[in-house]
């Protein structure tokens, strides 16, 4: 028997998993949950603070010193090293999971949770890939479980007005959106020092067939004893994150897919370069034009997708000082330029007889809040797997049309494009013991 799960064995086991038997635990609104928390450091500690008004029973993080850490601070919570044998050990000991791996170990930590009925918290990009994106939609969907992807901005009072504005119809029709990401990631990262004996780099590489360089491990002239390569700059090679696109474009898209209601692209196309001389195999610079079909209240929408160059070419109308990194919608009506916390309405004469539509979002409880009181009340999560799993899936496919090297057309129904070249990168292969459930 292969010692792989092969792209073609994933896209037709990937309904299989959705089979057993759904688990769903009641909970009393004035309880504290019980929560697994897989991945305890940077991202990890985050969303670890976001959660800590629950019960941490369960930790969980292949760095023993990192996870010592976490145990100081929930001393009553048990630790495990492999989230494999979390699940087959201690399942019984929480109701919900935190993940905040590396991409490449999202999908199957939170298949093993679904599958035993358990609701989930999950880092963005929800998977690595957009099969693995469509599985967890899925999983949630047919399962009825609370699940939220961690875009913590998605709860900020200033995207909730944008969306506000967008949908009131203040901008007219809409039909053009830019979405732009300043700077660059670290260039020039080599293969650096071997990892710490500690750290054990097969459980970090889990379903990745690719080692990590014969037991060594990337580093960066950017790196230091408290950042080092395993824990950050794995996103910029192919094998284990998608670079800057995967992991700012479900911050910064979030808020057109919201606000326009974007759903999934028929078409995509990337260009981009390597500008500097390194072992890594992501672009620094990269520009992805996706084009969305018309869509209840609008008409197709052409979004281009900007990092590593200045943006777009803006005319003089547009005054885009502050923003170094942003989203222009353009309507036939007005402009909407908009950051993470700040908005302006171009050009000068639309903003001056510019009225802000009466609120319609609710203000967020916070992002890990309203996920917790909504596995505690079963009420709804507003970046759930299904809104998530699409946002996360358009995102990637930049990255699928890029590493194709030409155009794609994506057909949402079959989760094929119109290349079969293309198509290799929709999923991976999974080492023996790696397996996602029901592969």
């Amino acid at each position: 028997m292969s010692h792989r799960t092969t792209r073609r064995r994933f896209l037709a086991a990937a309904p299989a998993a959705l089979a057993a038997p759904m688990y769903v635990r009641a909970q009393n609104a004035n309880s504290r949950l019980n929560l697994a928390v897989i991945g305890v450091a940077d991202r990890g500690a985050a969303n670890l603070a976001g959660v800590q008004h629950e019960n941490v029973a369960v930790l969980c993080d292949i760095d023993p010193a990192r996870l010592d850490a976490a145990k100081a601070r929930f001393p009553m919570a048990e630790t495990f090293i492999d989230y494999r044998q979390l699940f087959d050990r201690a399942s019984n000991r929480f109701d919900a999971v935190v993940i905040s791996t590396p991409d490449h170990s999202h999908c199957l930590p939170a298949a093993l949770a679904m599958t035993r009925g358990k609701h989930v918290y999950c880092e963005k990009p929800l998977a690595y890939s957009v099969a693995e994106c469509r599985l967890m939609r899925k999983l949630a969907v047919e399962r009825k479980l609370v699940t939220q992807m961690g875009t913590q901005i998605h709860a900020g009072d200033n995207y909730r007005r944008v969306v506000e504005i967008v949908r009131a119809g203040l901008l007219g029709n809409v039909r053009r959106v830019h979405v732009w990401l300043a700077g660059k990631p670290p260039a020039g990262v080599r293969k650096g020092p071997k990892a710490s004996p500690k750290l054990d780099i097969d459980l970090w590489a889990g379903p990745s067939t690719t080692p990590l360089f014969d037991a060594e491990h990337p580093g960066s002239p950017h790196a230091s004893p408290s950042r080092p390569w395993p824990h950050f700059h794995w996103r910029y090679w192919w094998e284990f994150g998608g670079g800057q696109l995967a992991d700012f474009g479900c911050h910064f898209m979030d808020l057109p897919a919201w606000a326009l209601n974007l759903g999934l692209p028929t078409r995509v196309e990337a260009t981009g370069r390597k500008t500097y001389q390194g072992d890594n195999t992501v672009p620094d610079v990269m520009q992805v034009d996706y084009r969305f079909p018309a869509a209840a209240g609008r008409g197709e929408v052409h979004l281009t997708w900007y990092h590593g160059v200045q943006g777009p070419a803006l005319d003089g109308s547009v005054r885009h000082e502050g923003f170094g990194s942003g989203v222009l919608f353009e309507g036939d009506k007005a402009q909407l330029l908009a950051d993470y916390g700040k908005l302006r309405v171009l050009p000068d004469a639309a903003a001056r007889d510019f009225k802000a539509p009466p609120r319609s979002i609710p203000a967020s409880i916070g992002h890990h809040r309203e996920w917790t009181e909504a596995v505690k009340t079963g009420g709804p999560t507003t970046c759930n797997f299904d809104y998530s799993g699409r946002l996360a899936e358009a995102v990637l496919l930049g990255n699928v049309a890029y590493r194709a090297g030409r155009p794609i057309t994506w057909n949402a129904e079959t989760g094929r494009t119109d290349s079969a070249d293309a198509d290799r990168y929709l999923a991976r292969e999974y080492r023996r013991g790696w397996e996602l459930p029901g592969t």
